[in-house]
Parts: structure tokens; sequence; C-alpha cells
């Protein structure tokens, strides 16, 4: 989450300005509050394990509840409001709260104090539920109003919870699912659609195959609502000593290796019928080298690369004759 303020974040940020000067006797005082709050929340019948962290100059007020036997909705609706009603009564400030089952910690809501009772409330926990009963990977879901990312650490079972996601169906213009395994990410605007299946199974077969002379060491694919991006690390050799420089990867050294990759790549998004955005970079002892870029309708940018290897340019011809 970015910033939290909920119903009682101005009454708290005039009083951090008025109590700024008993510097020692506020954190003393805060200190007693959070480990009130912390004691109050533990007698709540489903809370298994719960944590509550002191405000301070560089972190706001934080809480954590891990709960076990809540199933339903109406279940976690309860469940918010009493962990709202000890907050409010002992006047803790506006808060950030992790919501865990006990019998799967990996997962986390992550919400603020505004959100309880709210109207977003009941669509929001709906689709926790069944997000978290869908997926394999541990889910992190963070909402605010007007964002809300889903993020799964879904390891080798990527392609099955992008699967199960399309089939959930839940998602907004304001919604990104993120998915993460081992060197691959893929993102999602929005729902999550059997094209997007397709797009990662498409990427996942040929941007890593094995009998590619160049391929990605890890990739990143976005589907956006007027784009695609696909982020290659391109394998042309190890860092350090000996290794491949940005100077030497130039069009006549490796154009013939990265063709492959590339053809393969533009061949597996061309499904999603989107505009795609290609960023082709290797990493070296360096850092990351941005080599080749390129955006399908777009001119390529010059001087974007100081060195003036002529990816950029090359990737624009390669791009048109597989278009033709």
């Amino acid at each position: 989450m970015g910033t939290f303020g909920g119903r009682r974040a101005v009454a708290h940020a005039s009083a951090w300005v008025v109590l700024s000067v008993p510097l020692l006797t506020g954190c003393s005082t805060a200190l007693d509050q959070a480990h009130s709050v912390q004691t109050r929340l533990g007698r709540i019948e489903q809370v298994t394990d719960t944590s509550v962290t002191t405000p301070s100059a560089e972190r706001g007020a934080a809480i954590s509840v891990h709960y076990g036997e809540v199933t339903t909705q109406r279940g976690l609706s309860r469940l918010l409001a009493e962990i709202d009603r000890v907050a409010d009564e002992a006047d803790y400030p506006a808060y950030r709260l992790d919501l865990r089952p006990a019998e799967a910690p990996g997962d986390a809501l992550v919400v603020d104090d505004s959100f309880i009772g709210s109207d977003a409330e009941p669509t929001v926990l709906r689709a926790w539920l069944l997000v978290t009963a869908a997926l394999l990977g541990d889910v992190e879901y963070s909402y605010e109003p007007a964002r809300e990312a889903i993020t799964v650490d879904s390891g080798a079972a990527i392609g099955h919870d992008v699967g199960e996601a399309s089939r959930v169906g839940y998602g907004y213009r304001d919604t990104t699912w993120t998915f993460t395994a081992d060197g691959a990410t893929f993102v999602a605007g929005g729902r999550v659609s059997l094209t997007d299946v397709q797009l990662l199974q498409g990427v996942q077969r040929s941007v890593s195959s094995d009998s590619l002379p160049a391929p990605a060491a890890t990739w990143r694919l976005e589907r956006r609502t007027d784009h695609v991006l696909l982020d290659l690390d391109v394998e042309l050799g190890p860092p350090g000593p000996g290794g491949v420089t940005p100077e030497r990867v130039t069009v006549s050294r490796y154009g013939e290796d990265v063709q492959r990759l590339v053809t393969a790549a533009l061949g597996a998004v061309r499904v999603a019928g989107l505009p795609v955005w290609l960023r082709l970079h290797h990493r070296t002892e360096e850092g990351d080298d941005v080599f080749g870029y390129w955006v399908s309708g777009q001119a390529p940018v010059r001087g974007r690369d100081p060195l003036v290897r002529g990816w950029d340019r090359w990737l624009a011809d390669l791009a048109r004759s597989l278009a033709s």
C-alpha cells in the first residue's frame, strides 16, 4: 500500500504537531496504547495472533491480525468491525491492517481503517475469499480507494493461477494482477481473461526455450488496456571479466541469435491483438544495459542508446518484415 488515511487521520495529524515536544512521554504513551490495543484484540474469539505497531515519524500505525474459523464475507465483516471497535475505543490513530488466515499465513489482505464499513467492503471481501480459495500461490490483496493490487507468488504454479484467476472473473479498471515465478512476472490490468492465459502460455513456451541461442534469462510480461509490454533479459553471456560488455552487444555479433528470440516473442504476444512494447536488456558488470527498445507504430527515439549500436532500428525493421 501507499499512504493510509482513515477516519482518525486528520485529528491525529494535529495531535502529532502539538505533542512533538514532549517526545519521551509521547513515546511511552503510544507504546502503552499499542500494547492495550494488542491485548484487547487478542480477546476476540476468531483472532489467533496479533501485532500492533506504534506509529512514529518514519512509519504509520499498523495492525496485523491472524484469524481462524472465518470463511464467509459476513463473518469477515463482523471481525473487521470488532477490530475497528477496539481501535476506536482506544483512540488508536489511522492504521494499516494486515489480515491473514491462520491456516494460510502467506496470504494477506491489506487495507486501512477507512475500508471497514465502506461500500467497497463486501465486494472486496468476497473477491478475497474467492481468490485465496482458487489460487495455489501466496496472495497479497492490497486495496485502497481507486486502486487495488492482487499479487500472487505462484512459483511453478503460475500457469494454473492465471487460469484460475480468469475463471474467477474478478477485476475492475483499477485492479492490477501480478503473478510471479522464478525469473518470470506476468501483470494484467482489469480482469484476467482467457486471452491472457494464452498470452502467458505463449511467452512461457517461447522466450526461455533451451533451443534458442540467446534465450531470456528472466522476463516480464504486462498486458494493459492499450498495449502489451514484454521485457526480456537476454542471455548473451555471463557478466564479469571476459563477459559481454555493452560495447560488444552489437547487431553484427548477436543479431542472428537475438532475431530468433524476438521472432518467437512477437509471435507469442500477437494473440493479444494490442500494440507491443518490446524491451531487450542484458545484465553486465557495469549494470543493466538496455540495448534494444521498440514500440509498434512508433519510430525509434533518436539518442536513446548512447553507444549508437543500431538495435532499435533493427527491431523496427524485423517487426515490419514479420508483419508483412
